[in-house]
């Protein structure tokens, strides 16, 4: 199968980005963790390529399809819950890996962490997954949306039930200023 193949390996040289250690294979197989204990996970399904692949002159190509991730449409719901879940985890002086969607969802965490608003501003799939993340761990999000934003965008988004000011400047600011305050 790898006759033919042509491969070179990535040498990435040190750095110091105190944030690489985030992407350490100990650190995703947290994230998939994380992401395998939702109720509503389920592995994406493959779609097989294969007038591409023959276009192409190889014999497979798949494509990953992420349409049905948590029912949303969209994979980036991955990216905002699990850092919920980090900020969650990093408050209570735990691991993410000590903090499944049970105990995340649980009304012990909620009275042992209460309630956080999280902040967003897009215009579209990643202010759903952080609406959606927010709402299924009990806690809150504001996500603003510049004008000019589809409807239907802004409808997924509230189905959520995260209010959606129209003013992404403002959120930009607002996030500033929180940013600031916590330095």
């Amino acid at each position: 199968m790898t006759e033919g193949l042509k491969w070179t390996v990535n040498e990435v040289p040190k750095s110091d980005d105190k944030h690489l250690e985030l992407m350490s294979e100990e650190n995703v197989k947290k994230a998939n963790e994380f992401h395998r204990s939702f109720p509503q996970y389920s592995v994406t399904p493959l779609q097989n390529l294969s007038s591409l692949a023959k276009y192409l002159g190889v014999k497979n190509i798949f494509c990953k399809d992420e349409s049905y991730r948590f029912g949303l449409n969209a994979f980036k719901v991955l990216g905002g819950s699990y850092a919920m879940g980090r900020y969650i985890a990093k408050e209570l002086g735990r691991d993410i890996s000590e903090l499944p969607y049970n105990v995340l969802s649980s009304d012990k965490l909620r009275e042992e962490f209460g309630q956080a608003t999280f902040f967003t501003a897009t215009d579209g799939n990643h202010g759903r997954g952080v609406a959606w993340a927010a709402n299924r761990l009990g806690q809150k999000a504001v996500v603003r949306m510049p004008k000019g934003t589809t409807k239907t965008r802004f409808d997924n988004i509230a189905k959520e039930g995260a209010p959606v000011p129209h003013s992404f400047h403002q959120c930009s600011k607002e996030l500033s200023f929180l940013f600031q305050s916590h330095i």
